[in-house]
């Protein structure tokens, strides 16, 4: 998935707001922007502890709540589960494929975005989209297999 922003940009409009750049600041913006699918709070601290980093569970629930109010990422809540999700904000407009039985989450951008659909709510309804989230449920390819 495409992303419309790089690791060294957001920690340089960071850092010009006037933010301190800590070593987990960046570690932890070095994952969504090197990953890309969404993931839980768990799942980043799996990944950070994977890479070595040192970090404080409480300290990584603060930086996702300072990242999300900097609209940095963005949180996802699927239909199917009660953990709340993460992924960059910046990432070219996308759903989700979901596995309802490894959980697997995989992007996937619609040829026909759902634009047309929109105009069509707009003129029937009077109601302006601003936003959407759309998900697949089902099995994924290595579980069906």
């Amino acid at each position: 998935m495409k992303t419309k922003e790089n690791s060294e940009e957001i920690l340089s409009s960071l850092a010009n707001e006037g933010f301190r750049i800590t070593r987990l600041r960046k570690a932890i913006i070095g994952v969504f922007t090197g990953n890309g699918l969404p993931m839980s709070a768990d799942e980043l601290m799996e990944i950070l502890r994977s890479g070595n980093t040192a970090f404080n569970k409480t300290t990584v629930y603060r930086e996702i709540s300072f990242l999300k109010e900097r609209g940095v990422i963005q949180e996802i809540q699927f239909l199917h589960e009660r953990v709340k999700r993460y992924e960059l904000a910046s990432l070219e407009h996308h759903h989700h494929l979901v596995c309802l039985r490894c959980n697997r989450v995989e992007d996937i951008v619609l040829e026909n975005d759902l634009a047309e659909q929109e105009r069509s709510i707009l003129n029937s309804k009077g109601f302006k989209v601003t936003n959407h989230m759309l998900e697949f449920h089902g099995i994924c390819r290595g579980c069906h297999s």
